[in-house]
């Protein structure tokens, strides 16, 4: 087996059938993007192949008439034989005349195939019959080689626009949709050579021919080819080929722009394709009158809401417009009054209305506009002095090591404590008392502690100044035995009174919220009377005793640990026995639990508990 036949994967010489098959089978293995030089040899054997079968043939036929009859004028309908159409064209160059334009009945699905025998002589009929295998034939085998292998240059060249797609399409299906590409454009060339009227391009255009290859790529690229070819295509016939492609929706794929830009698609023209495919246009011009109607009240209704929604929501906008206007005002003019009113420089925090001092940037307080400023009136609401509290009673209480709590506030940054609760020890805090008595007598001598207040109904509580409003409660284990609001002062004589008195006032409310002297003496027939501390060695117990009623003895003595966790019940007769502290665990021990307080340790001796 010799060049070029072995090279086709042929046995011997073949018809031109036999070896356009034959090439085309190799074709789907040899790509000439990954095999250039093995195309280069399989397309140089087609070709001196399909030169010997075509000389072989020729050689068979008789040579053809001097003269040829003149062409039938066009009917109005003839029978095309589309066998012939995709028949590759190699037969000599000797076209006839151009038959004049008529309605031929087209059958696409031939288009498609490939035909193993040429097309058999059509016997003659009274009007002379056209030779299809010459009408297509475009001149000598170089023109028709040359035509070939610019078609696959373009592919080649166009694949580089569209790489990706073209390897996946080819992934997929391989080169089978390459034949199919070239009959559409077989076709594409022949209409435009017939002069076909914009009824059969439409035929074509809705025809499987065209719809199997509408969207492959290869045959977007030869289409662009082909109309920038031939600027002189008529509207009509580029309008037909727009609306087979939008509707796909092309225009929204970038891969169709350049084809597009060709046709000469304008924005109308888009919207005039949306427009047409457009369901509910369609469906509101079939609806009856009433329908129509029904529809148009349900519109209206709507868009009543809607403005009505619309209008509210403007309202609120526009409200809150105003209000980031009055904010920013506000951090503008803020730190000015505040400084005026304090007498030192502020700066503005974080969010609107949180400003601090500007040598403590730390010290957030909270200052948000209040009427108008006037000399009565500071213009505004501020947190500030109540602040300044804080500081000054959170500072004691670290210097001297005390428990502070605070409470009745949100605990949010900027906001001032309502209360204050020292939890002191039942021992040994009567210097505390009087240095928290000191530092608050202090502070209300400030002139920054007398405030505006907060809600004035009417003009002349505008001049009404008030204390800042908190109060210190003085506690032990969260039990408050002295509270002294700011705006009454803080009495030292009398807190440190209480503060003495606070052990044997606590021993006595233990008593009470747990029964247990009504246990020991009967409900209603004691009194319970405070007595001296009691020392035993290092430690300090606070004393009362269940006293009769009647008689007036003393029956059961109750001794609290300073701790105020321990309590040890006595009968008056065995104090006497009482030396140490190991005196006192000789008892029945026990445990209590009660609000506030929490588990206290109870050692009993009074006989039957």
């Amino acid at each position: 087996m010799s060049w070029p036949w072995n090279e086709l994967g042929l046995p011997g010489p073949a018809g031109l059938p036999d070896i356009r098959s034959a090439y085309a089978r190799r074709l789907k293995t040899t790509h000439p993007e990954e095999d250039p030089e093995g195309f280069q040899r399989l397309h140089a054997a087609y070709q001196e192949a399909s030169r010997r079968a075509r000389r072989a043939r020729q050689a068979g036929q008789e040579a053809p008439p001097a003269h040829r009859p003149a062409p039938p004028a066009r009917q109005e309908a003839s029978e095309w034989d589309y066998d012939a159409l995709l028949e590759d064209q190699e037969a000599p160059n000797h076209s006839p005349q151009k038959p004049e334009p008529q309605e031929p009945e087209w059958n696409y699905d031939e288009l498609l195939e490939e035909e193993a025998t040429p097309p058999q002589e059509a016997e003659e009929e009274e009007a002379p019959e056209w030779d299809f295998e010459r009408l297509f034939a475009e001149g000598e085998e170089e023109a028709q080689e040359a035509r070939r292998r610019r078609l696959e240059d373009l592919r080649h060249k166009n694949w580089a626009r569209y790489a990706p797609q073209a390897r996946q399409r080819r992934e997929l299906d391989g080169e089978d949709a390459w034949p199919a590409v070239l009959a559409a454009v077989r076709t594409l060339e022949l209409l435009e050579r017939c002069d076909a009227s914009p009824a059969q391009w439409r035929r074509f255009l809705d025809s499987p021919v065209f719809l199997s290859v509408r969207a492959d790529m290869d045959f977007v690229f030869l289409l662009e080819d082909f109309l920038s070819q031939r600027p002189d295509l008529s509207p009509e016939i580029r309008r037909a080929v727009f609306d087979a492609y939008e509707l796909q929706n092309a225009s929204k794929y970038p891969a169709y722009r350049p084809l597009y830009r060709l046709l000469g698609v304008k924005r109308a023209d888009t919207r005039r394709a949306a427009r047409a495919k457009s369901s509910w246009r369609n469906a509101w011009r079939g609806y009856p009158l009433w329908r129509k109607t029904v529809l148009a009240v349900c519109f209206t209704i709507l868009a009543l809401f809607f403005s009505i929604g619309l209008g509210v929501n403007l309202r609120s906008a526009q409200a809150e417009r105003a209000a980031r206007r009055a904010a920013e005002r506000w951090t503008e003019t803020a730190p000015q009054w505040l400084e005026e009113d304090f007498g030192e420089p502020f700066i503005h925090a974080a969010s609107q209305d949180m400003f601090a001092p500007a040598a403590d940037p730390d010290l957030y307080f909270r200052a948000s506009p209040y009427g108008e400023r006037s000399e009565d009136w500071p213009g505004y609401q501020t947190s500030y002095p109540g602040i300044l509290v804080k500081r000054a009673l959170e500072n004691f209480a670290e210097e001297r090591e005390l428990d502070l709590e605070l409470a009745a506030y949100s605990r949010e940054t900027g906001d001032a404590p309502g209360a204050y609760l020292f939890n002191l020890p039942l021992l040994g805090a009567e210097e505390d008392v009087a240095a928290l008595g000191a530092l608050l007598e202090e502070l209300s001598r400030q002139e920054w502690h007398q405030v505006p207040l907060n809600n004035p109904r009417d003009e002349s509580e505008y001049r009404v100044r008030e204390p800042v409003k908190y109060t210190v409660f003085l506690c032990h284990r969260g039990l408050a035995f002295y509270e002294a609001p700011s705006d009454e002062g803080f009495d030292t004589e009398e807190a440190r009174s209480l503060y003495a008195q606070a052990g044997p006032a606590l021993c006595r409310w233990i008593l009470e919220q747990s029964g247990l002297a009504d246990r020991h003496l009967g409900e209603g027939t004691y009194v319970l009377q405070d007595r001296e501390p009691l020392e035993l060695g290092d430690h300090t117990f606070h004393q009362v005793s269940g006293v009769d009623q009647d008689s007036g003895e003393a029956r059961v003595r109750y001794l609290l640990a300073s701790g105020g966790g321990s309590l040890f019940c006595v009968p008056e007769e065995r104090m006497a026995e009482i030396h140490s502290v190991i005196d006192l665990y000789r008892g029945t021990p026990r445990t209590l639990e009660l609000d506030k307080l929490g588990l206290v340790m109870v050692t009993d001796q009074v006989p039957g508990e």
